[in-house]
């Protein structure tokens, strides 16, 4: 094993987004429900990245700012919405009046996007399935065209199958509750296809609540969801999924989202919105101390253990 797996790779954020998200990426946003990685985000608007790709299961307001803010050129998913429920304006005037530019959307099923995810972390030149095939999904692309699927009959048995082909990313973003310096990532709580996601990508940032000493990591190794070998970066970023959550930490701020669909509405709104919450803010302490102390000691768990499990240990003779 190289000796990159056991460097220490803490940086901060702002170095992490310059060294390893590059203009034209294919970016994944880890996160599905929990864990969606708000902090990253806003440092890549910040650094007015362009042409990106962006992949994620499950697509919120984070992905509304990207596409607002210019930094998205393609979207795959399989939704994009405000989830108080409403619309992503940003994503709307985008799709329907090329505001601020075209961006292209390739939509899955969620469970077809995460067998995609599947293919990709497994190095797969495709998974069979049934899915989509009582869809329009199944005979509509986007800007894969032949690459998003194909409809074929089953070598084994006749059957009429959808062959899903992988989907790969140049770079993930995860943010989870422990890390240590190397990267050996734990999260627990609802993941999605997050597991299969973040192996995908040939760089990896890691956000994390913490950073904790690998013995800690070691005692429970079932949680690690991405092993340090395969990360570029790790910034210890608390708080870093605002306004979304973190299992055990802190709770998703529904207030956050009818401001965010109030504030945004209009052009001129989704600008002030940015401007107020991103491009002013230097970083995520400056934006900690906006949102201020009292709302969130309101968002904070109160501790809800599981039982503990005993792994054994045992001599070597």
């Amino acid at each position: 094993m190289s000796e990159l797996a056991f460097k220490d790779k803490v940086v901060g954020m702002k170095q992490a987004v310059e060294e390893y998200v590059h203009d034209g990426d294919t970016v994944y946003l880890a996160g599905f429900i929990q864990g969606e990685p708000f902090a990253a985000v806003h440092e890549i608007i910040r650094q007015g990245k362009k042409d990106l790709t962006i992949s994620t299961a499950a697509g919120t307001i984070l992905v509304d700012q990207l596409i607002g803010s210019g930094c998205t050129k393609r979207v795959i998913s399989s939704y994009v919405w405000n989830p108080v429920p409403t619309s992503a304006h940003a994503f709307r005037r985008a799709i329907e009046q090329d505001i601020p530019h075209h961006i292209e959307l390739e939509e899955y099923s969620l469970f077809a996007l995460s067998l995609a995810y599947f293919a990709g972390a497994l190095d797969l030149p495709y998974v069979a399935t049934k899915t989509l095939m009582g869809s329009d999904l199944a005979k509509r692309s986007g800007f894969l065209g032949d690459k998003k699927i194909s409809i074929q009959q089953s070598p084994f048995t006749g059957e009429t199958v959808c062959l899903i082909p992988p989907l790969k990313h140049d770079v993930g973003i995860i943010q989870v509750q422990r890390s240590d310096a190397q990267g050996n990532a734990q999260l627990w709580g609802v993941e999605g296809p997050t597991k299969y996601g973040i192996q995908s990508c040939s760089r990896i940032i890691v956000c994390t609540e913490e950073i904790v000493e690998q013995e800690i990591v070691r005692r429970d190794p079932a949680r690690t969801i991405v092993p340090g070998f395969k990360v570029s970066a790790v910034v210890e970023e608390p708080w870093g999924s605002h306004p979304s959550y973190v299992q055990g930490i802190y709770d998703r701020d529904w207030k956050y989202f009818p401001f965010y669909d109030e504030s945004t509405k209009t052009i001129e709104g989704f600008n002030n919105f940015v401007k107020d919450w991103i491009m002013d803010i230097r970083d995520r302490k400056e934006y900690l101390a906006k949102v201020g102390d009292e709302r969130l000691n309101k968002l904070r768990g109160s501790s809800l253990t599981s039982n503990p499990v005993d792994y054994g240990h045992y001599d070597v003779f």
